[in-house]
């Protein structure tokens, strides 16, 4: 119930905007022709005119499917570089258990003590700009330096615990201050296709590359040159992202101001019942009044 009552409170509940669309509908009228046009646009269509409006999505989902293929170079990456340097399949299990629990605990103490503190400070236009930062010196790095593990590990390392922790948390404050169809009819195509589209266009990619290559053309070094060239897409993709991003205060704005866009569109149906009732209630007293009249 408390989940709940925060969703409500922030403007995560979808409820108040279907029953404020519904009742518009209603009031309308089905003779209405942008409700008519509304009804018979496809979804593909509906979703093809909302990516075009809109670039935060367009900005979105290119930053998704960049990021996902250069997760996807970056896993390859480390798990050749595992691979080559701990041939005993033991050893090379524990380092994983390990080098996991280490992401997982470092995206576990972001998010439950140092996001919580740096909520209100945290811009998603900064986030956005400082992701590559952190991750492009790594990737240079691996790219001109010779293959090293640790170098591999250290790249995937920074890119999954802010994956798991900043990166997901400036997604849902982008979303928040979009209309009701981009936060959730575009949120999940981004989500089912860019995510699925980003990975699997890459493995695809990548066996591609192996099979059409020489034996050993493949390696670590040049996936680690790969990981760059796919990390500077990335990184333009969320320089361009970030300067559609609005900031805390204007999110806020908006979403406030939605609110009461929606308290507004509810309370004709209300005052419109309240009129009814006493429509209803003084009629039987001017027939009363009329009849009274009729006997004098």
């Amino acid at each position: 119930d408390k989940s709940y009552e925060l969703s409500a409170l922030h403007g995560f509940d979808p409820s108040p905007e279907l029953s404020s669309r519904a009742n518009k509908k209603k009031r309308q009228g089905s003779t209405n022709s942008n409700i008519a046009l509304e009804k018979e646009e496809s979804l593909l269509g509906k979703t093809g005119r909302m990516f075009r409006t809109s670039p935060t999505l367009a900005g979105l989902f290119g930053e998704v499917i960049s990021f996902q293929s250069l997760s996807t170079v970056l896993n390859v990456c480390f798990v050749r570089q595992l691979k080559d340097s701990i041939p005993i399949d033991t050893d090379r299990a524990s380092f994983t258990g390990q080098f996991y629990a280490m992401v997982n605990g470092s995206s576990g103490l972001m998010q439950f003590l140092v996001l919580p503190m740096a909520r209100k400070y945290l811009e998603p236009q900064w986030v956005y700009r400082f992701l590559p930062l952190l991750l492009m010196p790594l990737l240079v790095y691996s790219a001109v330096q010779p293959s090293s593990l640790w170098i591999a590990a250290l790249s995937f390392f920074a890119l999954k615990s802010t994956d798991y922790s900043i990166r997901n948390v400036a997604n849902e404050m982008v979303y928040q201050p979009l209309d009701f169809d981009a936060r959730y009819l575009g949120k999940e195509v981004i989500g089912v296709f860019a995510n699925r589209f980003g990975k699997s266009g890459m493995s695809l990619i990548l066996s591609g590359l192996t099979t059409i290559l020489p034996s050993g053309w493949m390696g670590a070094r040049q996936l680690s040159q790969l990981s760059l060239v796919v990390g500077g897409a990335w990184s333009y993709c969320t320089v361009w992202l970030s300067k559609y991003v609005v900031s805390n205060k204007q999110a806020e704005a908006k979403v406030q101001e939605r609110k009461r866009r929606q308290e507004l569109e509810q309370q004709p149906s209300s005052s419109l019942g309240e009129g009814s009732e006493g429509a209803t209630v003084s009629k039987p007293i001017d027939g009363n009044d009329s009849e009274a009249k009729k006997t004098n």
